[in-house]
């Protein structure tokens, strides 16, 4: 006789149970060095139940349930959570999956209002295109601005064009994975092969979206700027910097700061104090998604960081964040 499958899908008996505190208190002590510390511990009781209960508990019989409407859901695959997730983090897959519901049935493009999805997001309007951002170097997503010509050229939403299908990870980002998700994701791919009944299945080489992106723009037509902008003077330019140096400076978030402390206390160790002065001083770091860009004052920094140092500071910076991919090094002059 078959024994009884328990909730897990096995055959061993199992307990069911929730922890609460009793409201008791018990003494307890703890050695601190040398001391013997004494402290109290809230007192814990297991509640038990009946496997029949736990499998008959329902929690859709409570509240008003939305009922169910052609249209109104939006299917993502589980491979975006289980794999994709990793590269663009928990917002980019919430992203993805606001622009997605638009895209219903064979259409592949919709022009939401960004807005209100970072309202519904509750992120702020520069968060929401710094994952925009993410979206599109994966290839899930391609921005177009758009204008009404009937309107006299004025601007109106922009239109997305969003991937509906899921790709499998290239072996690029694959190995990139931390190891425990590597084999969880060798498992789902055998596991693939054997319910598809197909062995081509295998993981591709990198696509390069930014040539498949030049691509397309050599399709379309330069519009010439009929009003070339006057030569700007030197106060002009410092202006620009600065604001641009403002702008970038808002994108820099308290994670990002910590970060490239570590990074630079790190580096200060290994590197004499003048080397570390004049090629280290005054830079600073911003993550978006699995990039860094280091920020430096000048261009001489800039190419000597990237002659010199590049592999350095990618050593240092892997072992902060693992999750990183690649490190980018511009000139933000002020």
């Amino acid at each position: 006789m078959e024994k009884k499958k328990n909730l897990k899908g096995g055959t061993s008996e199992l307990i069911y149970y929730r922890s609460r505190p009793t409201g008791n208190k018990i003494a307890r002590s703890k050695k601190v060095g040398d001391k013997d510390v004494p402290y109290y511990e809230d007192e814990v009781e297991q509640i038990i139940f009946k496997e029949d209960d736990v499998q008959k508990f329902s929690l859709d019989k409570h509240g008003q349930n939305i009922p169910y409407v052609d249209g109104h859901l939006t299917i993502i695959n589980n491979y975006m959570f289980d794999y994709w997730s990793h590269f663009l983090s928990a917002e980019g897959i919430a992203l993805f999956g606001h622009l997605k519901r638009y895209c219903y049935g064979e259409k592949d493009y919709c022009w939401p209002n960004l807005e209100l999805i970072s309202l519904k997001m509750n992120k702020s309007r520069n968060t929401v295109k710094k994952f925009l951002a993410i979206l599109e170097t994966y290839g899930f997503v391609y921005q177009f601005q758009v204008k009404n010509k009937s309107n006299y050229n004025n601007n109106e939403s922009a239109l997305f064009k969003v991937r509906k299908k899921v790709p499998f990870l290239s072996k690029a980002l694959y190995e990139q994975l931390p190891p425990i998700l590597q084999a969880d994701h060798d498992r789902y791919l055998q596991q693939l092969v054997d319910t598809c009944e197909r062995d081509d299945l295998e993981l591709d080489f990198d696509v390069d979206y930014n040539e498949l992106y030049s691509d397309l723009i050599e399709k379309g037509d330069v519009q010439a700027i009929k009003n070339k902008p006057k030569q700007m003077s030197l106060f002009e330019i410092e202006k620009q910097q600065l604001i641009h140096k403002q702008l970038v400076l808002k994108e820099q978030t308290e994670e990002d700061i910590q970060v490239w402390a570590t990074c630079l206390r790190s580096l200060e160790e290994k590197l004499s104090k003048p080397t570390y002065d004049t090629w280290f001083k005054n830079t600073f770091a911003i993550k978006r998604g699995t990039i860094y860009t280091i920020y430096t004052p000048s261009d001489f920094v800039t190419n000597w960081l990237k002659d010199r140092y590049l592999s350095v500071i990618g050593d240092v910076l892997r072992n902060i964040d693992p999750t990183m991919t690649n490190i980018i090094i511009e000139t933000l002059q002020t």
